[in-house]
């Protein structure tokens, strides 16, 4: 019965997705929109294979045909248009990669909008969108961008290390400020009176809010300008519901000696947290205002609603990542090797009640979604593109 209960879910899910682009019930799939070609840019959660796989489970193959589609390609399929990775490394460390012209998707894991440590590299969304800027874009396109989750997290760890004693990573942060604006960081500790922490968060809301700003005007300047009339960009998702951060949040908690003080110390903590994300998402909602160009998707709180609401999602776990930990990174959170994380690996799970346990989870590893939680932020693009007559 349980299994039915999910055909059936994933049925009504398929056929939520084919009433936004106007199909279902025999109606006319047909897109509203004449697409020509599918461009995106972003990071991990856009990645079609710059490094040989994707971020979620994998399907019988790592990447193009077989394999798992993830949101973008989704997309993509709407319009009868297929996605590959235009970047191409062999190890997710590299500074260098190859270029595949007929390929349109320009995202890259690790991506950031300002990547401090490559802020030339492809790992930049700025550079992405530069680049598919020199190849243009006509009014024929759907642009589709990601970013700022990855920065979010960066914020949020510098927070935390400068909270330790570590300056260093929020002191790049300041200066990345300066250098965009000379004086930023006399006027922000003047504004905190001295204080270090107050400081601290200050900067970090700042840095964020420039960050937005800075990705707006790109995409005004190197997208829209250049001739693009669909432009879907989505905000940053609520990461501090990822396992990741509930996971340093726990930490924060067990510091604040547990019980009821240590849950009020994380509860505040992730609201504090929480609300340099909303930061950035304002800003960049307010940048991009009133532009009929841009479709703004609010990730942010379609990912909140999946994690308050599940069962309105047919979700059955919104905690436990599916695939496998296979180490601990340098500050003792789990780590996980995609390549290896199959469909049939996880099916093959000794001990779970039915090979399906693991495919109405959310989180594939402790940041990224599985194949079902792509199709659900498809569905939401989707929805999102039908309400500006795109699809």
């Amino acid at each position: 019965m349980a299994n039915k209960l999910k055909l059936l879910a994933a049925s009504l899910a398929t056929a939520g997705l084919l009433a936004a682009c106007g199909g279902g019930g025999g109606a006319d799939t047909t897109p509203k929109a004449k697409v020509t070609s599918v461009k995106v840019m972003g990071d991990s959660l856009a990645d079609s294979g710059t490094f040989g796989f994707k971020f979620t489970v994998q399907g019988s193959v790592l990447t193009g045909t077989g394999s798992t589609l993830i949101w973008p390609e989704r997309i993509a399929d709407q319009f009868s248009k297929s996605l590959c990775a235009y970047y191409r490394a062999g190890d997710e460390n590299l500074t260098t990669y190859q270029e595949v012209s007929n390929c349109t998707n320009y995202a890259v894991g690790g991506g950031r909008v300002n990547p401090l440590d490559a802020p030339t590299s492809p790992k930049s969304v700025l550079v992405q969108i530069q680049t598919a800027a020199k190849a243009g874009f006509s009014a024929e396109d759907l642009v589709i961008i990601d970013g700022g989750a990855n920065d979010a997290a960066d914020v949020i760890g510098a927070l935390i290390a400068a909270a330790r004693g570590n300056s260093q990573p929020l002191n790049a942060m300041v200066a990345w400020l300066d250098s965009k604006a000379p004086g930023t960081s006399t006027a922000l500790m003047t504004q905190a009176g001295g204080d270090a922490s107050k400081f601290s968060g200050l900067a970090a809301g700042a840095y964020l809010q420039t960050l937005a700003k800075t990705l707006a005007g790109s995409i005004a300047q190197n997208v829209i300008a250049k001739g693009a009339t669909r432009v879907a960009v989505l905000n940053v998702p609520a990461i501090t519901k990822t396992p990741r951060f509930q996971m340093v949040l726990a930490s924060i908690a067990q510091a604040a000696g547990g019980g009821e003080a240590g849950a009020a110390a994380a509860t505040k903590q992730e609201a504090a947290f929480d609300g340099l994300v909303q930061v950035f998402n304002n800003q960049l909602a307010a940048s991009l205002g009133g532009q009929s160009q841009v479709a703004l998707v609010d990730f942010y709180t379609e990912f909140k609603s999946q994690i308050s609401n599940p069962a309105q999602y047919d979700f059955d776990n919104v905690k436990d990542p599916v695939c496998p930990v296979t180490g601990v990174d340098g500050s003792g959170l789990p780590t996980y090797t995609f390549p290896t994380c199959t469909a049939v690996a996880l099916s093959a799970t000794p001990g779970k009640p039915s090979p399906d346990w693991w495919q109405h989870h959310v989180f594939a590893d402790s940041f990224h979604p599985t194949p079902y939680g792509h199709q659900q932020l498809s569905q939401l693009v989707a929805r999102s593109l039908s309400q500006k007559g795109w699809l």
